[in-house]
């Protein structure tokens, strides 16, 4: 089995929690990312945390965020992404599944997402799963535990910084230090896609919705 089919469930998600900025090991910088961990109560595997500075509006970050049909362009290993319904313009209900090669089976969560402005120049992004949302599929693990969260602060003009936060317990019988040996990659790789699907000229111009104003 090649590790990197097990990372597909770092790459997201418009999902993350937010933690204590203690204990977290930074584990790679690149191309202006950094990534760090640490350990959990809630998982086996490690929770993960990317950061990095980019040259474009709060507005455009929340743009490709809030575009779930168009997360498996840029989202680590997703297959596909969907909204399932909404309670109300700042909440709504996800569905993300990943792709990963025979024989690993596919794996795919379901969550709360809430959006919401947490202060001057700031805005939150958080997901919590709930498996239980929706029957299992066949073929299809569900990951039994997510937590995430997308924060965006406004820094100056048109710069924004961004932190990109994930706990997860994917179940099945992929051994948690396996992963934890290879758990920057996923993380990186998405926060790597979203620095630049940022600048698309579809979200350029981008208005923030009217409930994070």
């Amino acid at each position: 089995m090649r590790t990197s089919i097990i990372f597909f469930f770092f790459f997201s998600s418009g999902l993350l929690f937010s933690q204590s900025d203690k204990g977290w090991k930074l584990v790679k910088q690149q191309k202006g990312i950094d990534v760090y961990v640490k350990s959990i109560p809630e998982s086996p595997v490690n929770a993960v945390k990317a950061t990095t500075t980019l040259d474009c509006p709060i507005a455009s970050a929340v743009a490709v965020i809030l575009d779930v049909s168009n997360h498996p362009r840029w989202m680590y290993q997703c297959k596909n992404a969907k909204v399932l319904g909404k309670a109300n313009d700042s909440t709504w209900y996800y569905y993300a599944q990943s792709s990963t090669p025979w024989p690993v089976l596919d794996r795919d969560y379901v969550a709360k997402i809430v959006a919401r402005k947490t202060g001057n120049n700031r805005i939150s992004i958080v997901g919590k799963g709930i498996p239980g949302y929706l029957p299992e599929k066949k073929d299809i693990i569900r990951l039994p535990y997510s937590r995430s969260e997308w924060k965006f602060t406004s820094i100056g003009t048109d710069k924004i910084y961004v932190e990109l936060y994930l706990s997860v317990d994917i179940g099945g019988s992929v051994p948690p230090w396996l992963l934890n040996l290879f758990i920057s990659r996923g993380p990186f790789q998405t926060m790597l896609n979203f620095s630049m699907m940022v600048h698309d000229k579809k979200y350029r111009e981008a208005s923030l919705p009217a409930c994070l104003k």
